[in-house]
């Protein structure tokens, strides 16, 4: 099983936790974009076998593992599960614009086979096209980037965490 690793320096315990906590989730947001741009550029075609691990350098004695671990944790938990519903989401509306495109494709017929009104079953036509080709859209482009995403947020919620007590100076710096 090969392990990926996120380097990421933190100098500060201001720069891991948020001063605003709402809820359980108080992972400072600008860290958790900085690990999830980080893992999406660096890992972006995840496969099922492969795990993150994010190692957090730092001179700072007061990092706690099992309080960091439980909030990057707790952080992407809530970020996959919110991509999770987007992914449902998704295929609904997909599912909706088929059913449209289907309802104008009928009434295009019959308008055409029995009623003959031109602009009438030109409508339909551009409906039906529409629709159609925007449940495609929405189905093949659009699902295919929230699956990755997802992909990718999974395995940071069950990344594994370390932190080493150094300055690595190769690590990149977190502002």
């Amino acid at each position: 099983m090969n392990n990926y690793t996120l380097h990421v320096r933190i100098d500060d315990e201001s720069q891991v936790f948020s001063n605003y906590n709402f809820n359980e989730d108080n992972l400072n947001f600008e860290l958790g974009n900085f690990l999830q741009e980080k893992a999406e550029h660096e890992f972006s075609l995840p496969s099922t076998k492969e795990n993150y691990m994010i190692e957090i350098h730092t001179t700072n004695p007061n990092l706690r593992l099992t309080e960091v671990t439980r909030c990057i944790h707790h952080h992407f938990h809530n970020r996959y599960d919110a991509e999770k519903r987007k992914l449902r989401d998704n295929l609904r509306l997909a599912l909706i614009m088929f059913a449209v495109a289907a309802v104008a494709l009928v009434m295009y017929f019959v308008a055409d086979t029995y009623v003959g009104n031109f602009f009438f079953t030109e409508i339909m036509d551009l409906i039906t096209w529409v629709f159609g080709w925007g449940a495609v859209e929405v189905i093949v482009l659009e699902r295919h980037n929230i699956r990755r995403r997802c992909l990718i947020l999974r395995r940071l919620a069950f990344a594994e965490i370390k932190i080493s007590a150094n300055s690595k100076l190769d690590a990149p710096v977190y502002i």
